[in-house]
């Protein structure tokens, strides 16, 4: 069976789960949900595939809304930023403009309207998937919700984009010399620049949309991401070396426009709150199973070669990123990082 069709048996196998465990508790909301949530379509809008991370948790939280809330709320969901021609960035400020109520983007293209937000993607600094969602769910998100008030958005919650890999089409990375003159792709932001070009590389800033074709025709040799998004855009099609590097760790988050959320009943804006936070978390446990098959299907079915950084090759990254991850601690500010552990 191919991985797309497992992850999607195992979407369902969750979604089905959690609406069995919804008790009678949600079967009063059904049952009363002329009278507790009034009739709404919200758009949502996110920027990965069909299959990516971020769209997976959009379709179940639009399917948990009109589960409980007996059909009244409908969540109309949008991938690839499609509303927005594929780019991230315009996909972003249409959440702010409210042409969208609800939006999920990575934290490398919300970090535009607040640098600070980049502190949580700073070089191994979650030991795993667990601590991660735990600062996301924790100390960490209440210090994302609090930048986000500030620019008109209200946080919900984040799921996995994932700990990321590098791909490269010339030679696997297994220490920092192995990335001297390759041309990385980088989503954006000061920082992603500065890591590679301490590393050697020459980071090149692409919009996602536009990564698989210079991937597939040489114009940048390489890039980075989870595990999870390579296989949605079929990175390993045209990238034969992977390494797994776990290097830095980036969250998709879950956000509302605050002007339409606080137009929204009192109940439904917990709904919203509730079915976020359980679709982001039944994501989360469905990357982590599924990582391991990635890795199966990457090999056999795709060809490609695959190198686990081993906690020596993490050590001689550190060496050479430290000073750099010191600088931007100083930058991102003692708020920001003690939010995160730092």
């Amino acid at each position: 069976m191919k991985l797309k069709k497992i992850m999607s048996v195992l979407l369902c196998a969750a979604m089905t789960l959690s609406f069995a465990g919804c008790g009678s508790e949600n079967e009063e909301v059904v049952t009363q949900g002329d009278s507790r949530y009034e009739k709404v379509t919200l758009k949502l809008s996110c920027t990965g595939t069909e299959i990516g991370n971020d769209t997976i948790a959009a379709m179940l939280f639009a399917e948990l809304m009109n589960e409980r809330s007996g059909g009244n709320i409908k969540v109309n969901v949008f991938p690839n930023d499609q509303l927005g021609s594929g780019n991230q960035q315009k996909g972003l400020e249409q959440l702010l403009n409210g042409t969208v109520e609800l939006d999920i983007h990575s934290t490398s293209i919300v970090a535009a309207l607040d640098n600070t937000l980049m502190v949580s993607t700073l070089p191994w600094i979650f030991d795993d998937y667990q601590e991660a969602e735990d600062y996301f769910f924790g100390t960490g998100g209440e210090y994302v919700n609090s930048v986000l008030q500030t620019k008109g958005l209200r946080y919900l919650g984040a799921t996995h984009n994932g700990f990321k890999a590098m791909t490269t089409s010339k030679n696997p990375i297994q220490s920092p010399e192995d990335l001297e003159g390759m041309k990385m792709r980088i989503p954006g932001g000061d920082f992603f620049a500065a890591l590679y070009d301490t590393l050697g590389a020459s980071p090149q800033a692409l919009p996602w949309a536009e990564v698989f074709t210079a991937l597939q025709q040489n114009t940048i040799d390489g890039h980075d991401n989870s595990l999870s998004t390579i296989d949605s855009a079929n990175i390993q099609e045209v990238q034969k070396y992977i390494s797994i590097s776990n290097h830095t760790y980036e969250a998709f988050n879950f956000m509302a426009n605050e002007e339409k959320f606080s137009e929204l009943s009192e109940a439904t804006q917990e709904l919203i709150y509730e079915c976020a936070e359980e679709a982001c978390r039944v994501v989360n446990q469905q990357t982590i199973e599924t990582e391991k098959l990635l890795k199966e299907q990457f090999v056999n079915e795709f060809g490609c070669e695959i190198y686990e950084f081993t906690p020596e090759d993490i050590e001689e990254f550190k060496v050479v990123v430290n000073p750099l991850i010191e600088e931007y601690k100083a930058i991102y500010g003692e708020e920001a990082c003690s939010a995160f552990g730092l």
